[in-house]
């Protein structure tokens, strides 16, 4: 590799050979990480028909923590992705993003991949974060889990509703 000497400080000179190399090598290595980082197993595809699997569980791991009734998440995540696919434009495109920012947020494992105390320490953290877009996030997300939970007919004999008068 030549080296050059400019006003007492030397240099490195790369050659055409050696930038192509170093572009093409980290090229390879952040494919490789990106297939790596996003690698599901078999049991963790979900059936999703808005969000991709990804997605979908990180909504399904904050709602267990946002819910009285961590079984209802599972449901109730469906439910939202539905909603998704079928109506609104916007909160289609800005849920995704604010998922994949809570999910990588949380370390290497991700946010989904922690366990149920983690999750809640991360929500928590998020609730009185100093930075305006993670409070925003969390709001959503908790309102979210709390409109699904009492929109759904599964959940109203939990919190003693008997269903609309309408159509009884």
């Amino acid at each position: 590799m030549p080296v050059a000497v400019f006003r007492g400080v030397l240099y490195c000179v790369l050659s055409r050979r050696h930038v192509l190399a170093g572009g093409l090598s980290l090229g390879l290595l952040s494919g490789l990480g990106a297939w790596v980082w996003g690698h599901r197993g078999p049991g963790e595809i979900l059936d999703s028909p808005f969000l991709g699997a990804q997605p979908r569980a990180t909504l399904e791991a904050a709602f267990e923590v946002l819910l009285p009734d961590k079984l209802a998440a599972p449901r109730l995540a469906l439910e939202v992705d539905r909603f998704l696919a079928g109506d609104d434009p916007e909160l289609a495109e800005q849920l995704p993003m604010a998922l994949l920012l809570l999910e990588h947020s949380a370390g290497f494992s991700g946010f989904h991949r922690m366990n149920l105390a983690a999750r809640r320490q991360v929500l928590e953290g998020w609730e009185s974060s100093e930075l305006a877009h993670r409070r925003q996030i969390f709001q959503a997300l908790r309102r979210t889990a709390v409109m699904s939970f009492f929109a759904s007919p599964e959940s109203w004999d939990a919190i003693g509703y008997d269903g609309p008068l309408v159509g009884r």
